[in-house]
């Protein structure tokens, strides 16, 4: 029996691990310097990645959607765009809007190339803590891979930076200069003066608890008046985005949270690029 049993074991565990490695393997073998990629950058903080709540049968990969690796041997190759992501602090189970937004792009044939995300979120981080101003790690490392890869193929077109920060800098006073700075710079250091920019608002029942963070939610969603081809994602429309418990983790968008910011960042691309 106890043989049996181990036989057993040993059969799910392989057969986990082969399906694992057919999905990885679905992705086609291409080269960053013969094919070409719409690339979208997402970067900030945790809530671009830390959505609690992975689900296989949903967060599936696309065959038309990759990610720039980062981590060991896979950094600053084409891999398939597999939850987690590759961001600066990926975490087991949990996933973010990117891979939903590029779903959502492959499929209304907005894309005419594959999709190559470049995924640069790091928890907890902000412009008071020199991370994201032009000149700090985080911000070089950003623009350093995006235009890694346009350097690759003159056909690579970058469509996009969704960017989704703020928690960690609320009540720092030069916030709002910070963040129209840091617009204006990656801008001109990706090459394109009006590229795309789109932010996402912070989690509504955390930022209803404090004023403060009110405030920190009107200089996000007024960006858009202070800067031109800037989109705002908001969590309260066309509903309010909310957990099961609210209580649990309340600053962060569950996986169902992020599968919807997904889905606006998405739109509201749309109605940019409109």
């Amino acid at each position: 029996m106890k043989k049996l049993l181990a036989l057993i074991t040993l059969c799910v565990v392989f057969n986990s691990c082969t399906s694992d490695d057919r999905t990885i393997n679905e992705f086609k073998t291409l080269d960053l310097e013969d094919d070409s990629f719409d690339i979208i950058l997402i970067a900030g903080q945790s809530n671009t990645h830390s959505g609690l709540g992975l689900d296989k049968s949903i967060d599936t990969p696309h065959d038309s959607v990759y990610q720039l690796g980062r981590f060991g041997d896979n950094d600053l190759k084409l891999i398939g765009a597999i939850e987690p992501l590759d961001h600066h602090t990926k975490g087991d189970a949990k996933i973010g809007f990117g891979l939903t937004f590029a779903k959502e792009l492959v499929n209304s044939k907005l894309s005419k190339n594959r999709v190559l995300l470049v995924p640069c979120g790091y928890g907890g981080s902000s412009f008071k803590a020199n991370q994201w101003n032009k000149g700090d790690y985080l911000y070089e490392d950003a623009v350093m891979r995006v235009n890694y890869i346009l350097k690759k193929n003159s056909n690579n077109r970058l469509l996009a930076v969704l960017w989704h920060q703020g928690e960690s800098d609320v009540g720092h006073s030069n916030f709002q200069g910070n963040l129209d700075r840091f617009i204006e710079d990656i801008r001109e250091d990706l090459g394109d003066k009006e590229l795309p920019f789109i932010l996402g608002g912070m989690v509504p029942y955390w930022v209803n608890k404090n004023q403060k963070r009110i405030d920190q939610q009107l200089i996000l969603q007024n960006t858009r008046l202070r800067i031109k081809n800037v989109g705002y994602v908001d969590p309260n429309l066309p509903f309010v985005i909310e957990k099961n418990n609210n209580e649990v983790d309340e600053i962060h968008y569950d996986a169902s949270g992020q599968r919807e910011l997904g889905r606006r960042y998405y739109q509201e691309y749309v109605n940019l690029i409109n």
